[in-house]
């Protein structure tokens, strides 16, 4: 559990976000989180190049096993499937780990900045798997800075925000701070 997050403030939150809109709906009107917001309290860019995910399953798996230097079927087998998911996702410690082994010092970086945006901006309720389209905007080191991450950070947030809203959900996930 986060320690520094109020759980009952923002369960207040997600009971008055409203999907349709992206807004929450107040006792004294509706607000709405912005990218002026996200960029004055992260102090991460909100423009630049647009993040999506439109990769096939078989892509994100196989720009995993490239990223941790194992093939696909190394992903259902051995010491490494425990740390896999079926959608390609990783444990955290597991890439981090797996990171350290290859000592390839550009194959560290790129896994520690997928585990740091993986547990930061693009954060799942496992807290611990890391979606693998994060990946698809790592391979070049030259261009991170030319990603609108503050932008992907809130469209992320406000996915999640609608999912929790839905009956029989169990929890927020995104970047709550």
């Amino acid at each position: 559990m986060m320690q520094h997050l109020d759980m009952a403030l923002l369960s207040a939150f997600v009971e008055r976000w409203q999907p349709d809109t992206n807004t929450f709906h107040m006792p004294f009107g509706e607000i709405s989180i912005l990218l002026h917001d996200v960029h004055h309290i992260l102090r991460i860019p909100v423009d630049g190049q647009l993040m999506g995910d439109e990769a096939s399953q078989d892509t994100l798996k196989s720009d995993m096993g490239g990223l941790v230097r194992l093939p696909v079927d190394a992903q259902v087998g051995g010491k490494w499937k425990s740390k896999w998911y079926d959608n390609g996702a990783m444990h955290a410690e597991g890439l981090l780990v797996r990171g350290g082994e290859l000592k390839i010092k550009e194959m560290e970086v790129q896994c520690y900045l997928f585990v740091l945006l993986g547990s930061t901006l693009f954060v799942d309720k496992s807290r611990d798997r890391l979606r693998p389209a994060i990946n698809l905007f790592l391979k070049d080191h030259r261009r991170l800075a030319d990603y609108a991450w503050g932008a992907g950070a809130l469209a992320y947030l406000y996915r999640q925000l609608g999912v929790a809203t839905r009956a029989g959900s169990k929890g927020l996930c995104g970047y709550t701070i």
